[in-house]
């Protein structure tokens, strides 16, 4: 099969596929070789899957994405074929998405109200889009975790034009709701629940739904004790509460916020507003704020976020209970120790087992029905093992992986089973050791030392991946002498903001006493991280205003 219309990515072009988990659910993340960048690997298939089923998907993804340029919608960058499963490959949001944002009350503790009004002004405008075009496309699933969120918190609607595969699954979630994924449905509009053909309307009901999650900060419906019980509450016209315990008194806008809230709801369809209309209303109320206002609150927030996670005792435990439906996720950084490895079966991904020190989480993860009993089958192989790591009090703890704390690796223990097709062998992309800092704030590795790293890095082939590092180590002394503590902070909070930098690096950072001390371990750790990091240090450095800096930068460049 062939889309003519999006480039099909190749096994080869994928690499260190691991699998991620956040608030939402959990995800599959890769490297993307050619655009040397990360990406998010979403699975399409359904059970019993024919060849025409699978064609049929392809051309409507393809189609869909040939029309689309707005950048409040999540394009893709192209579509994965293997073994009879489908897979779409779109650009990694390192700021998860919209659902984390609302109910991680532990990280984000506060949500800015003018940030809430533009995200939700985002999506309007997205939606607006899609319900604007010559061919029109409706989302059929709108939800806070189909919402991503990049690294200026500038919404971006995802999942949208899968019309043929999202049928399937609300079919199927109707039929089989048996996990909890299918409380999902209450995003859903009554005359969907009860049959009714998706539309437009169906749409800005789910809008008006997550307008009330994204100032309430609550799930609608939590009181009721079965997912029954609440579908047959909304096909009877119950709608969550807009009371103060809800939605507080003090909230700016509040009284048309509301109005636009209640008229989305409404049971009839015809009278619900456009998504154009709602676009219109919140880019009312966003004018109302200046720009540093919305500046100041994503600072906030980040710093909020940062002490929250500095805050945090002992390393993070996840109980593995959702499904992977939902590919927008944020790793977790936090396990340490020596690593353990656990058989997983990839049919429904269930059973496993994480271990942290004395305690032991398990969890059942369950997929939707729409996918095939082991949908992963052709594409993860039968069996492969996760890597955990345990924490020891007999032996010392190595430093965590650099880049994230999970990978899927092959079980050769399994027979007759395939490993995972985007696999490529660790051993030719293990990362350079982490730096040694033993001998004080003035001691960094040698550049002949690093320029070693560098060559054993092109073991995999991706030369030019090595360009920044390279103008680093060069230009190291004119950076060092153009630092000041504001670039140097500004350097750490984007490389903690893309994920980059971990806790511990940054609290090994920023031990340093002096500002050559902090900035020297800073390049020392993206040499040690690899290509990304340093490509992330020379393009904030690029942008600053020091001339001898910009010259040493592009002189190293050319070089």
């Amino acid at each position: 099969m062939s889309s003519n219309l999006l480039p099909i990515i190749t096994q080869k072009d994928l690499e260190s596929i691991c699998l991620t988990k956040t608030g939402s659910g959990f995800a599959l993340r890769a490297f993307h070789a050619p655009r040397n960048t990360d990406v998010s690997l979403k699975l399409l298939t359904r059970q019993n899957a024919t060849e025409r089923d699978l064609k049929a998907l392809l051309e409507e993804v393809a189609g869909t994405q040939r029309i689309i340029q707005c950048k409040r919608l999540m394009p893709l960058l192209g579509i994965c074929q293997f073994q009879g499963v489908l897979g779409i490959v779109s650009e990694w949001m390192h700021h998860g998405c919209l659902h984390a944002l609302i109910h991680e009350h532990e990280l984000y503790p506060q949500l800015p109200f003018p940030l809430c009004v533009r995200i939700l002004s985002d999506v309007a405008e997205g939606l607006s889009y899609l319900h604007g075009l010559e061919q029109l496309i409706l989302h059929h699933s709108l939800k806070p975790s189909n919402v991503l969120l990049d690294l200026e918190y500038r919404a971006k609607i995802s999942d949208y034009g899968l019309a043929t595969w999202r049928k399937q699954q609300v079919r199927s979630l109707l039929q089989n709701c048996n996990n909890h994924s299918c409380w999902d449905l209450l995003c859903l509009s009554p005359e969907i629940l009860q049959g009714g053909n998706f539309s437009q309307e169906g749409d800005v009901y789910s809008f008006g739904m997550m307008c009330w999650e994204v100032l309430s900060r609550q799930k609608p419906f939590k009181n009721k004790k079965t997912l029954l019980e609440a579908v047959t509450g909304v096909c009877s016209g119950m709608h969550p509460g807009i009371e103060p315990e809800f939605i507080p008194q003090s909230l700016p806008h509040r009284n048309k916020l509301l109005h636009l809230i209640v008229l989305c709801w409404h049971q009839e369809p015809s009278y619900r507003p456009s998504a154009a209309e709602c676009k219109a209303l919140l880019q009312d109320v966003l004018s109302t704020y200046r720009k540093e206002e919305i500046s100041d609150a994503i600072y906030n927030l980040m710093h909020a976020k940062d002490c929250a996670v500095a805050a945090a005792k002992g390393p993070g435990s996840h109980v593995l209970g959702t499904d992977i439906h939902n590919l927008e996720v944020i790793y977790n950084e936090n396990s340490s120790g020596p690593r353990k490895e656990l058989n997983l079966k990839a049919q429904g991904l269930a059973n496993i087992r994480l271990e942290n020190g004395a305690e032991k989480f398990s969890s059942d993860v369950s997929q939707p029905a729409l996918l095939s009993n082991n949908p992963l089958d052709a594409a993860l192989g039968k069996g492969v093992r996760l890597p955990v790591f345990q924490s020891s009090s007999k032996e010392p703890s190595p430093p965590p992986p650099s880049s994230v704390s999970t990978y899927l690796v092959p079980n050769p223990s399994v027979s007759g089973g395939s490993t995972l097709p985007f696999w490529k062998e660790a051993e030719s992309r293990k990362q350079p050791p982490p730096p040694q800092f033993g001998q004080g704030p003035g001691h960094s590795p040698s550049y002949s030392k690093l320029q070693n790293n560098w060559t054993e890095n092109t073991s995999t082939g991706h030369y030019s991946r090595q360009k920044s590092c390279s103008i680093l180590a060069c230009g190291r002394e004119t950076i060092l002498s153009c630092m000041t503590e504001g670039r140097l902070n500004h350097l750490l909070d984007v490389l903690r903001s893309q994920q980059l930098l971990s806790r511990m690096d940054y609290e090994m950072i920023t031990s340093f006493p002096t500002l050559t001390g902090r900035a020297r371990a800073l390049l020392d750790t993206c040499l040690n991280l690899g290509e990304k990091a340093s490509q992330t240090v020379v393009n904030v450095l690029s942008a600053s205003k020091c001339t001898p800096l910009l010259q040493s930068l592009q002189m190293n460049a050319v070089n």
